[in-house]
């Protein structure tokens, strides 16, 4: 397991924790404390177990480049990701790891999971539960058009495909949306609906949604079929309706604007046209 850490030492105990109570013991955990100013790199160390491997960057980088420092130290055949705010539930690693020897083809597999909601909300948790996908071709359709759950939490690779891909170092968001895309163009990619981590809600979060449409002109970028394909489009026309919905709920009518000004500029003003039809209209049925 790859766990990128900064400045999280208040949370960091749950989610190694939550390692250290696998059924499964056979593991290595590789925490990367990326240039943390706090105890982070302590409160890893103080655990004072052997399959616990701490790398210490010395300036702040971000998860990307921490995550890949990670896969380059695994030793591991498997390797799973864990945020530093999260935490695996007891069968995880074992359910994962029996998955992968019953399916010598597979290369990857997104699971499933509990999101505790913010405070207020109506429900306490959610689950983000994905559907059961077995072809590469039904789990990139999927993909584009945003309905699986795809946070890093829920991606566990062999290690030759992630090694082959890695994190995209220059990305700041969506970065879990890209790798599974360059993943997906050469391995057998899978998903389930089986629920084995819990991802915690985040205050920071909150204000990463008003980067939603630029993030997802920066993706159309490196992956110009998330846009020219008929099938995958869909995706990015949900991802405007949904930076809309969110806006409306602020009353950031302002914030609406710039969405379509910036799909118009990097696309032109008849395709923005168009993703602002389509982002009425529902998503095709996903059919495998």
């Amino acid at each position: 397991m790859v766990l990128p850490v900064h400045n999280r030492a208040d949370v960091l105990p749950r989610a190694i924790q939550s390692v250290l109570e696998q059924e499964l013991k056979d593991f290595e955990l590789i925490v990367v404390d990326d240039g943390s100013s706090d105890d982070s790199a302590r409160v890893a160390e103080s655990f004072g177990d052997s399959r616990i491997r701490l790398i210490r960057l010395e300036q702040n980088r971000g998860g990307n480049v921490a995550r890949n420092e990670g896969i380059r130290a695994a030793t591991s055949p498997l390797i799973a990701f864990l945020d530093s705010d999260d935490r695996y539930l007891p069968n995880k690693l074992d359910r994962l790891v029996g998955e992968f020897e019953r399916r010598p083809e597979l290369d990857l597999l997104v699971d499933s999971f509990i999101k505790v909601q913010p405070p207020g909300s109506r429900n306490a948790q959610v689950v983000r539960r994905n559907p059961v996908i077995n072809d590469r071709e039904l789990f990139r359709t999927a993909l584009f058009t945003r309905r699986l759950w795809k946070a890093t939490p829920a991606i566990t690779v062999r290690h030759e495909a992630a090694f082959k891909a890695l994190f995209d170092e220059t990305l700041r968001r969506l970065q879990d949306f890209d790798f599974l895309i360059r993943v997906s163009e050469f391995a057998n990619c899978a998903s389930t609906d089986e629920v084995l981590w819990v991802k915690y809600w985040d205050a920071a979060a909150i204000s990463a949604q008003d980067d939603m449409i630029p993030a997802n002109v920066e993706l159309v970028r490196r992956h110009p079929e998330y846009l020219s394909t008929r099938a995958y489009r869909p995706g990015l026309a949900y991802a405007l309706r949904l930076s809309t919905w969110r806006r409306l709920k602020r009353g950031d009518a302002k914030g609406i604007g710039r969405d379509i000004r910036n799909l118009a500029d990097a696309f032109g003003g008849r395709e923005a046209a168009r993703l602002s039809w389509e982002a009425l209209r529902p998503r095709p049925v996903l059919r495998g």
